[in-house]
């Protein structure tokens, strides 16, 4: 087995029985990146010699017996929205470019204390607010499997260096399907953990050395194979201080250890907002997947609705994101809503209600979430997981000549606002629910499709379970043949 095709454990392992270098794996993906690179553009910082004298210490202390943890010596690249000492994280804003880091972020703190080696930042879109990873000062990262294709986004970078080879793992955030959409557009596996389960400071943004985090947003791993999810989510998971002083956290174990004692709901599209066909198809099939090895499966009937959870969902999101607008934004917001019908729920006009919220209205918003969340528990009192979509389509055509409000998507020959790409990722995001993507194959267009498995509150390990079990029968990653 190649370099290439190794799993990110698999590097692990070799380098700590000295089966392979540090320095080894590192120049394999560094040629990699410095070969690939200019037709993809996920790699948009490096530290390439600093890494390479990491490598060698690496490999010194292998021989010595010392040895860091299950990724010693392993090179890798992260998102750039991830602070780490040294290199610039801007995510494509201005007023931050040029920003080179002090600090590293708490998942970053705890990959190197695991013996990861950082090469390199990946792509994103700016300020990390969109399903596409373009901006000004970076540039437009391509899909490996046909790069006329968004990755996604926001760690479309991510995603796109997995896809091709330049990093045996990767991680991401995700408050709308940012860790999801990527690994659903470039057939991958992601993980989104229970909210607050895996620390987030220093993550930009909100702004470098910021002490809180953003709520519902969450930071978890990207993968090519389950192995290296619950690898790298056993390492970056935990509380930090100062919680970690007084709560200790112990999430259960998954629920069931085979798919014949397996409970499983299927939501595979929905009027409101309507999937392509293929998908579908695709999550049904695995659904039978799973029954055929044992599992119960049934059609769910939640106590809501889609179009319900999608209004609280955005009343709860676009505050956050909102918070970014420049003045001359909000000012437009402000005659928007103005000029808007009490029942207009349109993209653009729900964008500029959610930004401009009072926060005694987000209080009301916020006892709507808490009975969203009161109803998924009952309905995980029925079934273990839930296997749904995470967008409509494949991975879009790239798209940006034209503000988020006013593009549109094509979903089985009907145009849909662009926004219906969070609508199904906001399941998970509002409730805080843990939701792994997994690959479903290849849809007609050539390009790779998935979905996402939710489960319940800190039912992380659940929901990894069943991605495995479905690995296991063979949904796996395929690597583009031009990065073979």
């Amino acid at each position: 087995m190649t370099i290439l095709n190794l799993s990110a454990k698999q590097v692990g392992e070799k380098i700590g029985k000295g089966e392979l270098s540090a320095v080894e794996i590192t120049n394999f993906f560094i040629d990699r990146i410095e070969k690939y690179n200019p037709d993809i553009n996920a790699v948009i910082d490096t530290r390439f010699e600093k890494a390479l004298d990491e490598a060698k210490q690496a490999d010194a202390d292998r021989v010595a017996g010392k040895t860091s943890g299950p990724l010693h010596g392993m090179p890798m690249t992260i998102k750039d929205a991830f602070e780490v000492i040294g290199l610039t994280c801007d995510v494509g804003h201005a007023p931050f470019a040029g920003t080179v880091s002090t600090a590293d972020a708490v998942i970053v703190q705890r990959l190197k204390a695991a013996g990861a080696i950082i090469i390199g930042k990946t792509n994103t879109p700016l300020l990390c607010s969109d399903l596409q990873s373009y901006n000004d000062i970076h540039g437009t990262t391509n899909n490996p499997h046909n790069v006329a294709h968004t990755p996604g986004g926001s760690s479309g970078g991510s995603a796109a260096a997995l896809t091709a080879g330049f990093t045996p793992l990767e991680y991401g955030s995700d408050i709308g399907g940012s860790i999801r959409t990527p690994s659903h557009f470039c057939g991958l596996f992601g993980h989104k953990p229970t909210y607050g389960i895996i620390p987030q400071r220093g993550h930009v943004p909100p702004v470098h050395g910021a002490m809180s985090a953003p709520a519902i947003n969450v930071v978890g791993p990207i993968a090519r194979c389950m192995d290296d999810i619950d690898m790298a989510f056993e390492i970056t998971v935990g509380l930090e201080a100062p919680e970690a002083a007084g709560l200790q956290l112990n999430l259960p174990d998954a629920r069931v250890k085979t798919a014949k004692d397996l409970r499983v709901g299927i939501w595979a599209s929905d009027p409101y907002c309507p999937v392509d066909n293929e998908i579908t198809a695709g999550i049904e099939t695995a659904a039978r997947t799973l029954e055929a090895e044992g599992a119960t499966v049934k059609d769910i009937a939640p106590q809501f609705t889609l179009a319900e959870n999608h209004e609280i969902y955005l009343m709860h999101l676009w505050p956050i994101v909102g918070a970014e607008f420049a003045a001359s934004e909000i000012d437009a917001m402000t005659k928007l809503v103005a000029n808007a019908a009490p029942d207009d729920k349109s993209a653009n006009v729900m964008q500029a209600r959610g930004t401009l919220l009072p926060y005694r209205e987000w209080l009301v918003w916020r006892e709507m979430q808490a009975h969203i969340v009161a109803k998924w528990a009952k309905l995980f009192e029925d079934i273990d997981v839930l296997l749904c979509p995470v967008t409509p389509t494949p991975a879009m055509p790239h798209m940006q000549d034209k503000p988020i409000g006013e593009r549109e998507i094509m979903v089985n020959g009907k145009l849909r606002p662009y926004l219906d790409n969070i609508v199904w990722a906001g399941l998970a995001s509002l409730s805080g629910l843990p939701s792994t993507a997994v690959p479903l194959g290849k849809h007609s267009s050539g390009l790779p499709i998935g979905m996402q498995v939710i489960g319940p509150a800190y039912g992380d390990k659940t929901t990894m379970a069943t991605a495995r079990m479905l690995e296991q029968a063979g949904y796996s990653f395929q690597r583009p043949e031009a990065y073979c």
